[in-house]
């Protein structure tokens, strides 16, 4: 066992500001990790190391026996589950600090032994989360060695028994990372459908930003109802929306890395289409959309809609999006863009004189579908997400 740095720091800042003085943790070799003063951390402190070679219950530094590196004050060990993890010290006049010594030691060997549980769960996830990218990088080659099969059931996991893949992501997810309340929303929503998916004993991989969940396998109906619950509980515990996306469930079930590539294509239709769910056996022209460059999309965008077209692109888009939301039905639109019909009538004419392409057509329609898959696919994903075919 050992105290990392990081938390030995939270640890005596938290304490400091409890007693309104300065606190020192030295590791198991006496070296000061963690100080409320900064210019300490690093030095060897001399009482510390002389409570751990002499197995002293605690030292005060007096005045006569300060040297630069340890300052008068109270020294106590810190033990936790039999053993010297380091020592607690704080500087001050011995009638001011001693009597805190035993409660600041009790208080650090409390907040370090919840600090090192924290870090080997933290230790034995990444393990997990490094086992199972594994097992779906070998999964293509159609069998496993002794050695992985036995790896995973030390871990629980039954890599033989056949699964199926959902692909989690959460709406919003670039906004909510460029905060660090955000950052926190985002964990703690991970963490939520982590446990639920330990909970159930499906194997879970957390690969920002989304989340790959692998259910044994199972009808359509199923996964759609494994998704609802996840989905369900997000929605009722913070407020906000999760896209899935779930392979064709065709194979065999062995091939993850082929359902992981179907479920990602899936969801990034659903994140595109605002739809709450998807199915790769739904997709049709999305499954090459992932193969046109960023380029190709601009540059098609560009030619239809003209290189000046900057901010009213966004409006369009939003037009075309509501026409092809509501299959065409003008009474719909309007009523869903707080317009009049005349007025709305008016905008699609204006989109058509700037396009040259009338989407009220059928064979123009499609240039404008494939003209916003693009434009969502540019502007909903480029900074979101990794590629979804890889």
């Amino acid at each position: 066992m050992y105290i990392s740095k990081i938390a030995a720091q939270a640890i005596v800042e938290e304490i400091g500001e409890e007693i309104h003085e300065h606190i020192n943790m030295m590791d198991a070799t006496g070296v000061i990790i963690a100080s409320t003063n900064s210019a300490r951390i690093g030095q060897m402190h001399e009482g510390a190391r002389r409570i751990i070679q002499e197995g002293l219950p605690e030292l005060y530094i007096s005045g006569d026996m300060e040297t630069e590196t340890t300052r008068r004050g109270i020294n106590l060990p810190l033990v936790v589950r039999g053993e010297i993890l380091g020592v607690v010290g704080i500087t001050g006049e011995k009638e001011r600090v001693m009597g805190y010594g035993k409660i600041v030691r009790r208080m650090t060997e409390i907040m370090v032994t919840d600090s090192i549980q924290k870090d080997k769960k933290r230790y034995d996830q990444r393990v997990r989360y490094r086992f199972i990218e594994e097992w779906i990088e070998k999964s293509s080659a159609g069998f496993y060695s002794r050695n992985l099969i036995d790896r995973g059931r030390h871990l629980g996991i039954d890599i033989e028994r056949p699964y199926r893949v959902m692909v989690l992501y959460f709406r919003d997810y670039h906004k909510l990372s460029d905060t660090l309340e955000g950052q926190k929303l985002l964990e703690e929503m991970e963490a939520s459908i982590r446990h639920e998916m330990e909970r159930c004993g499906f194997p879970y991989l957390r690969e920002p930003p989304r989340q790959i969940c692998l259910i044994p396998k199972c009808s359509d109906a199923q996964m759609k109802k494994t998704a609802e619950k996840l989905s369900g509980m997000i929605r009722q515990k913070y407020d906000r929306d999760v896209a899935a996306g779930f392979d064709s469930g065709q194979g065999s079930g062995e091939d993850i890395a082929q359902g992981c590539a179907e479920a990602f294509r899936a969801a990034s239709h659903a994140v595109t289409w605002k739809e709450p769910f998807y199915y790769y056996d739904d997709l049709n022209i999305e499954l090459f959309i992932n193969e046109i460059s960023e380029a190709a999309m601009l540059e098609y965008l560009d030619k239809l809609f003209g290189r000046d077209s900057g901010d009213r692109l966004g409006d369009y888009m939003h037009l075309i999006e509501q026409y092809f939301a509501y299959e065409g039905a003008v009474g719909k639109m309007a009523e869903s863009l707080f317009m009049h019909k005349n007025t709305l009538q008016y905008k699609l004419k204006k989109l058509a004189e700037v396009t040259g392409k009338d989407i009220r057509r059928p064979s123009d329609a499609v240039v404008y579908y494939m003209a916003l898959a693009f434009y969502q696919k540019l502007h909903m994903e480029r900074t979101h997400f990794p590629d979804m075919a890889k």
